[in-house]
């Protein structure tokens, strides 16, 4: 699941960096109240999420109708993306010559590194023993957790798009 719209999607601002403190916009607790119902009659018994208050907020929205554990874990983060506080335009005009490649400065990550590092996530939670698992995350990294489900290579995960506070189900990933 995508966390719901924060604050700096409804300005159009990036961020990587899950201390600064984004939380979701009144639209965004809306949009995850209304996915929270129609998750509530999944078995849901343990919940991911990164480090960022937006996905945690989610989780909580989430799990008020299931009290599943709760594990935070770094490697679900947002990429990082280093245009933090800047516009999103300038992100993606930055990434568009080689969007699977390009690492952004003062300390950002390439899509090809943030696949390794979703991958490496993927791999402990596919030998967890949970019923329904609930991931609760950022766009990009959604991108390749559907892409390993459906055994896409990288350059079909960048082209998946899911909306704030989406979801979806996938049953095997392939890694």
């Amino acid at each position: 699941m995508r966390h719901g719209e924060s604050a700096y999607n409804v300005l159009g601002l990036c961020n990587g960096d899950p201390a600064r403190p984004v939380p979701l916009s009144a639209t965004g607790r809306r949009q995850v109240t209304a996915a929270a119902e129609r998750l509530q009659a999944l078995p849901i018994d343990r919940i991911w999420v990164s480090q960022f208050p937006r996905a945690q907020e989610t989780a909580a929205i989430v799990n008020s109708r299931h009290a599943a554990p709760v594990q935070v874990d770094a490697r679900l983060n947002d990429r990082r993306n280093g245009f933090e506080g800047r516009p999103v335009a300038e992100y993606l005009e930055a990434v568009n010559n080689d969007h699977l490649n390009f690492v952004p400065p003062a300390g950002g990550e390439s899509y090809k590194q943030l696949i390794a590092r979703v991958d490496a996530c993927l791999a402990d939670l596919a030998a967890l023993t949970a019923n329904c698992l609930l991931v609760v995350t950022h766009h990009e990294v959604l991108q390749v957790i559907h892409g390993r489900c459906h055994g896409e290579p990288p350059e079909a995960m960048w082209r998946y798009w899911i909306d704030p506070a989406g979801f979806f189900e996938g049953d095997g990933l392939r890694l």
